[in-house]
């Protein structure tokens, strides 16, 4: 990440920057050769989110990552010893299936039971902070899972991997690295598709270089920089610590202190990957989500409207022969009478009586005003999805 002495305006505090386009670097590599212009932009827009971070964080937020970084270090040092002594590698599993859980002290299983409360409550705390972004967090943890589970399978085989090699997990580790790539797709594609919504609703303006500023004050590309460098951090957090356990009695201090170390940044790195895309929305979005999920909702929307609907005279009121069926279709309620008795059928527009098979009538005449109207005109003028 960028430094703060990477600005030029240095003695500019974060209250006197409010939008993106203040910034301005103190060396730009792109002096070296033009394919560095894309690391300034990166180094610029970091540390303007890091200027927006130390101006509108709280003690709240930072407690938050106090949790997280706590559930981390619950879970990679048992503080009786047990962990860091290898424990018996024959005992695996949760019962019935096996006696590994069951296997562990009394110290070490109360302190796995306390790791978990620290990363519900972790949970807990991000989504009392970045609300519009519930859906997004699962993402988040589901990558991370899958980047995790890339880096045991990885040291299948291979204790010592990347020093030695092993093809024992190679299916398992290409299904982690599928799951974890379309979830970083679909989260980023979903803040992406948002931003884009945000700025065109807010931002609009005929004046051409007035919305070119709009639409770079909101860029996402030191946000999207972000994600690839937390997912390469998760990803060291995570293989640390399997070659940690891998290595029988146990591997070096150093891979379990590198686990915490990184497993740290990925906490941080959540919160930040979370906190931006909702202070950069605002209040006023109800849900972060991609263009598609948003067309999936728009069409769940036909189920809350009315099974049915009841035609009705448009001078008066009064209940019609027409209603609107389930499929949208106006379905026309038969008005012959035979021997005194009134015909029970119906059918829809242009066709016949389903029982006594007369040509349905294209008008209706009002048995309460005697005003004759088309049809159509009984019903409200809404699309049938």
């Amino acid at each position: 990440m960028a430094a703060p002495d990477d600005a030029e305006n240095n003695n500019i505090t974060a209250m006197e920057i409010q939008q993106m386009k203040d910034i301005e670097l103190n060396y730009n590599m792109a002096k070296i050769h033009p394919i560095f212009s894309s690391i300034d932009e990166m180094r610029k827009q970091i540390y303007f989110m890091m200027i927006l971070l130390r101006k509108s964080w709280t003690n709240s937020e930072y407690l938050t990552i106090g949790i997280g970084s706590l559930a981390v270090l619950l879970g990679a040092i048992t503080f009786d010893g047990e962990l860091q002594n290898g424990g018996d590698y024959l005992k695996v599993g949760i019962a019935p299936l096996g006696d590994g859980l069951s296997a562990i002290s009394p110290a070490s299983f109360f302190q796995l039971i306390l790791s978990m409360i620290c990363w519900i409550y972790f949970l807990y705390r991000l989504w009392t902070h970045y609300p519009l972004m519930k859906g997004q967090s699962v993402s988040l943890f589901i990558m991370w899972i899958s980047v995790t589970i890339m880096a045991l399978s990885l040291h299948q085989g291979a204790p010592l991997f990347p020093f030695e090699i092993s093809s024992e997990g190679i299916i398992t580790t290409i299904g982690g690295l599928v799951i974890a790539t379309f979830f970083g797709f679909v989260f980023s594609k979903a803040v992406i598709e948002t931003r884009d919504i945000h700025v065109e609703e807010n931002y609009q303006n005929e004046d051409p270089r007035i919305m070119g500023e709009s639409i770079y004050n909101h860029s996402l590309f030191g946000w999207v920089s972000i994600l690839i460098i937390w997912s390469i951090v998760s990803f060291l957090s995570s293989w640390a610590g399997a070659h940690y356990v891998s290595i029988r009695p146990h591997g070096s201090w150093f891979w379990q202190f590198l686990y915490v170390l990184f497993g740290t940044f990925s906490i941080f790195g959540i919160c930040v990957l979370l906190w931006y895309p909702q202070s950069m929305l605002g209040s006023g979005e109800i849900v972060i989500k991609s263009k598609r999920a948003r067309e999936v909702d728009d069409m769940q929307l036909g189920e809350l409207m009315p099974k049915d609907e009841q035609g009705k005279c448009p001078e008066c009121n009064t209940p019609s022969l027409i209603s609107r069926g389930k499929d949208g279709l106006p379905i026309i309620k038969c008005s012959k009478v035979y021997n005194k008795v009134k015909c029970e059928g119906e059918g829809k527009l242009n066709s016949e009586c389903s029982k006594c098979k007369s040509k349905l009538p294209s008008r209706i005449k009002c048995s309460n005003c005697g005003v004759s109207t088309s049809v159509l005109e009984h019903l409200s003028d809404h699309e049938a999805w």
